[in-house]
């Protein structure tokens, strides 16, 4: 078993230099993505609590009718 360990470290060393010369260009068009996840956190918050009250408040009034 002693001297497969020698072997899977030489084949690492020719896909070391391959994998940084791909990644490089696509890496740096995701930058510039980063401020898209705070805006879809911060939508949903504010149009989810304004939106469920005026869903009740609709049918209160319907209640408030029959009451006077």
């Amino acid at each position: 078993p002693q001297p497969v360990q020698p072997q899977p470290h030489q084949p690492i060393q020719p896909i070391q230099p391959i994998q940084p010369i791909q990644p490089q260009p696509p890496m740096h068009p995701i930058q510039p993505l980063p401020p898209q996840p705070p805006l879809p956190p911060m939508f949903p918050i504010q149009p989810l609590p304004p939106m469920l009250p005026d869903l009740p408040l609709e049918a209160w009034p319907a209640t408030d009718k029959t009451k006077r």
